[in-house]
Order: C-alpha cells, then sequence, then structure tokens
C-alpha cells in the first residue's frame, strides 16, 4: 500500500474493544483547512477516517452515514451534503464493482491531501476523543488547538499575531477557541549573558502620565488538551512531501527559538535575534520560561 492511497497515518488496527472511538488531527492540515475555509470537509475526513477501523482506506456509503450521524451527530442530510462537497479532494465517491447498486468512498491519503493543500510537511497527528469532536465551532476550536504542542511537549514561545499569521483565526477569536477546548499558556521572559552571568532585557512601557521599565516578554507557550497520536506513516510522507518542496525551490523560515545548544548549532537558518531556552539549573526564578539572546 503506498503514501498515495487511502491507508496513509490512517487507523490501521482495529478499534479496541471498550475503548473509545478517537479522531486523529494532523496540524498543518488542520490550519491549512482553516484558511482554506475547507474546515467542514477536512473534519468529515478526520471522521472517515477514525471510523475506518480497518485501515483499507474503502468505506460503504451508507454505512459511513449511519456511522457519522451516529457517532458524529451529523444529520442524514448534512452527511451526504459534505460528502459530495469533498469528493474529488479529499476522496472519491463510486459504484463498488463488488457490490451492485452500492456505492463506495475511497478515502485519500495524507499525502495526497497535503499535495492539494500544497504542504511541504506534516508534523506528528494528534488525538481526541469523537465524543469531544461535535459540532461546528467545536469542530474550529480544535483545528486550532491542534497548531499547538500537547501538554507536556515542548514547545516555542509564539505571539498572537503570528498565530493568526499562520491559521487566519484573528486574535479575539483565538481567545474564545482557547476557552472552549482548554489551551494552556505559558509566560516567557528574555535575558541576555554578560561576564558575570544572565542578565534580564528590559523595555520601557509608556503610560498616561509616566514610564516603567518591565522585564521582556516573549509570546506566550500554548498547549493543547490533544493526546500525542502513533506517528505511523509520518516519516515517509514527509521524506514524498519534502522532495517535492526541493524541486519546486521553496525557500525555509528562519528560526528564532532553540530549545537546545545542539539545535542552534545545527540551524542553517537562525533569526538575527535568536534565543536559546536556558537549563533549569541556570535560570534566575525557578519554574520560569527564561530564554537568553544569542
Amino acid at each position: 500500500m503506498g503514501i498515495g492511497d487511502g491507508g496513509s497515518l490512517s487507523n490501521t488496527h482495529t478499534q479496541v474493544a471498550g475503548r473509545p472511538l478517537f479522531v486523529k488531527l494532523i496540524p498543518e492540515l488542520s490550519v491549512a483547512a482553516l484558511r482554506a475555509r475547507l474546515n467542514k470537509e477536512l473534519a468529515l475526513w478526520y471522521e472517515l477516517r477514525a471510523i475506518n477501523v480497518t485501515g483499507c482506506g474503502r468505506l460503504v456509503l451508507n454505512d459511513a452515514v449511519v456511522a457519522l450521524v451516529s457517532s458524529f451527530g451529523y444529520s442524514v442530510s448534512t452527511a451526504y451534503r459534505l460528502l459530495k462537497a469533498g469528493d474529488g479532494r479529499f476522496w472519491d465517491i463510486y459504484q463498488s464493482p463488488r457490490l451492485p447498486g452500492h456505492s463506495q468512498i475511497k478515502i485519500y491519503g495524507v499525502f495526497r491531501v497535503a499535495e492539494w493543500f500544497n504542504i511541504c510537511g506534516v508534523s506528528r497527528p494528534v488525538e481526541i476523543k469523537a465524543s469531544d469532536f461535535k459540532g461546528r465551532k467545536v469542530k474550529r476550536a480544535w483545528f486550532y488547538a491542534s497548531f499547538f504542542k500537547p501538554d507536556g511537549s515542548r514547545a516555542k514561545p509564539i505571539s498572537r499575531d503570528s498565530i493568526k499569521a499562520a491559521t487566519g483565526v484573528l486574535r479575539r477569536q483565538q481567545q474564545r477557541y482557547d476557552k472552549v477546548v482548554g489551551i494552556k499558556r505559558v509566560a516567557n521572559f528574555a535575558f541576555y549573558q554578560n561576564g558575570k552571568g544572565l542578565v534580564g532585557l528590559f523595555e520601557l512601557v509608556s503610560g498616561k502620565c509616566k514610564q516603567w521599565r518591565v522585564l521582556r516578554r516573549l509570546g506566550n507557550i500554548y498547549h493543547s488538551r490533544a493526546l500525542k497520536a502513533h506517528r505511523g506513516m509520518t516519516k515517509k510522507v514527509n521524506g514524498e512531501l519534502r522532495q517535492r518542496s526541493l524541486e519546486r525551490g521553496e525557500a525555509r523560515l528562519l528560526k528564532r527559538f532553540f530549545l537546545s545548544a545542539k539545535s542552534l548549532i545545527r540551524s542553517p537558518e537562525r533569526h538575527d535575534e535568536a534565543f536559546l531556552l536556558m537549563r533549569k539549573r541556570d535560570r534566575l526564578i525557578r519554574g520560569r520560561m527564561e530564554w537568553c539572546l544569542v
């Protein structure tokens, strides 16, 4: 089974008895769908992959609609409407040669969907319970949340403006989604090294009558309540996508935040103002996220 067919990164194991149904979200696809306003169709693609527990990438149309209605709260008419809207983009609907009179759905693989969105790489999927993935607003919020690392993972600071540029979600809507799906925020602070040790980077903040010197805040770190999913064929899919990206000569973004000195040294694409996360034992205040200007 190749990476371009319905088996890529799909649920290749039979659903374990007693285990709740989970939906896997791929961050880059979710963000691309939000920007393209195709989140409803991609949500259905995720759900079709979730109910395709054998991983074969094919479902009988009528059976799929019944499963969508029972597991995700669709009406029959909405399920058929979205299936028609996504036909040729995220799946194919065709007459089954083995089941006369029945239509089947062939679910596209991650590689094909990523190519359609013109994405050059995908990261590790995250998963949430199907029971938590219901309602248009909630699904959009989970698409937005999948952009962030799951709780317990190491992540980098990012500003609200950068989140808006990446996801297309406006600042105020970001804050609403944070509440809907329980996004956690962690503050980050900027420092620099002098001959005596770590020193805070201060900046002036102006009020109506006076100014204050405050320790410079970097963007927050955000964590979602989603769980880490198995990597599946992520590595193989990325190999193909990166090869296509190299063929097109796409530029790579400059990195600004580094989680270790090793990654800093190895990075050829470094921002003019780069920061390195300080080791826990070197921080001035225990538990505070401190980044050193390099």
